[in-house]
């Protein structure tokens, strides 16, 4: 029998299918930077990617939990050239996601620029090429793309 997800259980689905993904790249990028010998500060440089990372790893532990509070389970996974295909069971039936893969790096680099505090891949791209300028950090521009804005990171308190 099909899988039928709403809106909902879909952005779930991608939305940890990118957070998992984000995540592999950013802890690759992090080695690479212990292993280089070639920066005059690594250090600083790890700390904005595990910065990063870490904002990263916490929507991932929300996107987890309301998978399971949706009943959502995610048992394989398969990436190719043409598309990042995931194997789903959903209140006990199995169904298949699917998302075009071009359509997935472009949306984790958008993801990775604002976990890293970078503006946004769309603003920058309008600017004419000779008039662009980087922009000056504003925390207020790090968060989540627009349609993501549902899974607010968890406040601990401290």
């Amino acid at each position: 029998m099909a899988v039928f997800l709403s809106e909902e259980e879909r952005s779930l689905v991608k939305s940890y299918l990118l957070l998992v993904y984000i995540q592999k790249k950013f802890d690759h990028d992090t080695r690479a930077l212990e292993e280089s010998d070639q920066l005059s500060a690594p250090g600083l440089y790890r700390e904005v990617i595990r910065s990063a990372a870490d904002r990263a790893n916490l929507l991932l532990s929300e996107v987890r939990r309301d998978l399971r509070k949706q009943n959502l389970r995610l048992y394989e996974v398969n990436q190719s050239d043409s598309s990042v295909e995931a194997q789903i069971l959903c209140k006990g039936h199995h169904g298949t996601f699917q998302i075009p893969a071009i359509e997935f790096r472009q949306e984790a680099a958008e993801r990775m620029r604002a976990y890293l505090g970078l503006i946004p891949a769309t603003e920058a791209s309008s600017a004419p090429a000779d008039d662009r300028q980087p922009a000056p950090y504003n925390p207020s521009r790090v968060r989540e793309p627009a349609r993501y804005s549902r899974y607010s990171p968890y406040r601990t308190g401290t």
